[in-house]
């Protein structure tokens, strides 16, 4: 696994970690703004219950009770004031008096004087008016208190919910981080430990096949059967190895032709398209379909579907490569169709799951190649869906993407005079007659299965 990689898996680490922590601190501090805001209301309510009930008692009664709890009451008979000496500056508030005295109707009124908020209510019984003063001193100071202490309360919690939220994400994440590491190291050792020592099985196997006119039959089928062992066995590693490198490897995109691509492929295959008696067409709506993305990759996407048709094809059978683009050029529609086995999509749903695999096919692959191309499409910003019927093939199509148009060199656009759309046509035995002028260059393959 490269450093980049590994620098990007630390990213992904580090914002999984930052979001765990943020999101139970959120959560605990959701917790605490919700008891406290109940708290408060509760003490809220207590302290108006404090402030009603004596009100309330002082204007039924008629007296005021003891005035140095902050509770005064005044009373208007006709045009005599029956007032307190010891009453705040301010009071009684005759108009109010007098309104109440006209209407008849309650009044409460909040009054802020002499550096405190007065309560007052102005109620008529019989032939008197009578108003009650309440000084809420206390109860405001009591309620400082408690939004002070509610206040560094929830400070304390939230910072110890701030670093218990950052344990618990370091310990909630730390085996996924090892889990990581353990994959990182076991890609690396698996590509050496595994990969060298099959290879030199391989090279041994082929090299005593290559003497097996010498040994009776018996032992040359067996030698025989062991290189296409080996074989199978190194494409079912390097498809397990690739799929756990895709997950962490962030290679920078390039301009990728897919025409190119696709004619390069058939190439490669025409000896295997021969060897099956298949035919291979390839069609172009243009001379060239530019993608972002990375090369190597979108080849082992084509060549998975490729692959995956020749397998599931029988002899005399076509396969059949599209490329257009579609949705006004922004998009490069691939399509791999086949004349062969076909599937069910109601009895195959997981098409592209790993090891997943459908009868009747002859591919090499082991269920693993199309859960990588769909890795692949995606990662490259694209989709890919499969239909099918029992008995009359399957049809592949990736959308990806296009790139945006650049603008050719003058010799580009001198060679590019006289090109335009064509066919691509594998037979047997002809190999790769390419009619649209497309190069095409041999390369070796992965292999998918169908499912």
């Amino acid at each position: 696994m490269t450093g980049g990689a590994q620098d990007c898996e630390r990213r992904i680490l580090r914002r999984a970690r930052l979001s765990v922590a943020a999101s139970l601190a959120v959560g605990i501090s959701g917790i605490i703004l919700l008891v406290g805001g109940l708290v408060f209301l509760a003490a809220g309510h207590q302290q108006q219950s404090a402030v009603e009930r004596p009100l309330g008692q002082a204007l039924h009664r008629g007296d005021s009770g003891d005035a140095h709890s902050g509770l005064w009451l005044f009373v208007l008979r006709g045009d005599e004031w029956d007032a307190l000496p010891e009453a705040p500056a301010g009071f009684p508030l005759r108009d109010s008096m007098r309104t109440v005295a006209i209407h008849g109707r309650t009044l409460e009124e909040t009054v802020s004087s002499n550096g405190t908020v007065y309560r007052v209510r102005t109620e008529r019984f019989g032939t008197e008016v009578r108003q009650a003063v309440f000084d809420e001193r206390r109860q405001r100071q009591d309620r400082r208190r408690w939004v002070a202490g509610l206040t560094g309360g929830s400070l304390a919690t939230l910072l110890v919910a701030v670093t218990a939220s950052v344990l618990v994400a370091r310990r909630a994440i730390d085996p996924v981080a090892k889990l990581l590491d353990l994959r990182c190291r076991f890609v690396t050792d698996a590509s050496h430990e595994l990969r060298a020592p099959l290879t030199r099985l391989h090279t041994r196997s082929q090299l005593m096949l290559r003497r097996a006119d010498d040994l009776p039959e018996p032992i040359a089928t067996e030698l025989r059967r062991m290189v296409a062992g080996t074989r199978e066995l190194g494409e079912v590693l390097d498809d397990v190895l690739r799929g756990a490198r895709l997950r962490s490897e962030v290679p920078e995109h390039e301009r990728v032709d897919l025409a190119h691509v696709a004619a390069e492929l058939l190439a490669a295959e025409a000896g295997r398209l021969a060897d099956r008696g298949l035919i291979a067409v390839l069609r172009l709506g243009a001379e060239h379909y530019p993608v972002l993305g990375v090369r190597p990759a979108l080849r082992r996407v084509l060549s998975a579907l490729v692959d995956n048709a020749i397998g599931h094809t029988p002899p005399r059978g076509r396969i059949t490569i599209r490329i257009a683009a579609v949705n006004d050029g922004r998009t490069v529609e691939l399509s791999v169709g086949d004349t062969g086995v076909g599937f069910d999509p109601a009895r195959h749903p997981g098409v592209f799951d790993r090891f997943a695999r459908g009868a009747g096919g002859q591919g090499r692959g082991y269920g693993i190649g199309l859960a990588l191309t769909r890795e692949v499409v995606e990662s490259h910003g694209g989709t890919i869906t499969a239909a099918g019927q029992p008995g009359r093939g399957a049809r592949f199509t990736v959308r990806l993407p296009a790139a945006p148009p650049s603008r050719p060199r003058p010799a580009e656009r001198r060679s590019a005079a006289g090109a335009g759309a064509g066919e691509t046509v594998n037979t047997p035995g002809r190999g790769a007659a390419n009619r649209a002028g497309h190069g095409a260059a041999s390369a070796a393959p992965s292999r998918g299965g169908r499912c």
